[in-house]
């Protein structure tokens, strides 16, 4: 009976890493967890904040459900790792990401769940989201690739998975696979890599998982910011075993580095129109 328990109804571990959001912001965030329509599950709150009323507002909802767990340093720990505190921290069967200004739907946990077991050889898996602003509007929808082949196809020059929606077993931080905290930037790419190179398996789920907030340019930023990174994160962990991937990532990681936002914008348009047509 334990055993069937643990692989319907699991304990979900959920790591947030935090660092001064606003109150609206981080409050509709933990509040999207608390409606979850899935129970079973603990957040774990890695809190780098210096601003009060942030501090406070993590504090006042923490202290309305015992599943919500703070972690603080008396020194900031970083995001990256934030996270790896929060995973080794976490008791969960599986563990969820989950950024403090994005919000979950509230169906996220239970399909996730779902998944995991009837897909007992998928070890890492994520969905679509919705892209909202800083008022919750929804400004457009991106669907991930489902396919595993076509998945492990992307990793040689884009992300297949939205970080905040990503769900993985216990078993991979229990083998030791943490967040490298050399990359300040594309960790989850970083992460997706070493995972992929070592025999797991991924999977995106055809459902919506998330609404990602967007605050100002921080997407353009973040492109730029995260091409380095994300070309690095491909150097390291097949420049000897797959040259020729590493080659190829790097071209085309830098043609994709100075093509025109918009034309970006477009092409994603037209591949989100595409899925939602099959």
């Amino acid at each position: 009976m334990e055993n069937n328990d643990k692989l319907h109804h699991p304990l979900v571990s959920i790591v947030m890493a935090t660092f001064n959001e606003s109150v609206n912001f981080i409050t509709e965030a933990i509040e999207s967890i608390l409606h979850q329509t899935y129970n079973n599950w603990e957040l774990l709150i890695c809190d780098d904040s210096t601003n009060a009323k942030t501090i406070d507002a993590i504090n006042q909802l923490a202290n309305t459900d015992s599943r919500i767990k703070i972690i603080r340093k008396s020194e900031r720990m970083g995001f990256v790792n934030a996270l790896n505190e929060g995973l080794s921290n976490a008791k969960g069967e599986l563990i969820a990401r989950m950024d403090g200004d994005d919000i979950a739907i509230d169906t996220r946990l239970e399909k996730q769940v779902a998944f995991a077991a009837t897909h007992p050889n998928i070890s890492l898996f994520g969905g679509n989201i919705y892209i909202i602003n800083e008022q919750g509007e929804v400004l457009t929808e991106r669907h991930y690739e489902t396919s595993p082949h076509k998945i492990q196809r992307m990793f040689m020059y884009r992300n297949p998975f939205a970080h905040p929606t990503i769900m993985f077993r216990r078993n991979i931080i229990d083998r030791g696979f943490l967040y490298d905290t050399q990359f300040k930037k594309a960790e989850d790419v970083e992460f997706y890599l070493r995972l992929y190179k070592n025999g797991y398996q991924f999977r995106n789920l055809n459902d919506f998982l998330l609404k990602y907030r967007v605050v100002g340019d921080m997407q353009k930023k973040r492109q730029l910011d995260n091409w380095y990174f994300n070309h690095k994160a491909r150097s390291k962990n097949f420049i000897r075993s797959k040259p020729l991937f590493s080659i190829c990532s790097w071209f085309i990681s830098l043609v994709y580095k100075y093509t025109p936002k918009k034309v970006i914008s477009y092409l994603y348009k037209r591949e989100n129109q595409a899925k939602r047509l099959k």
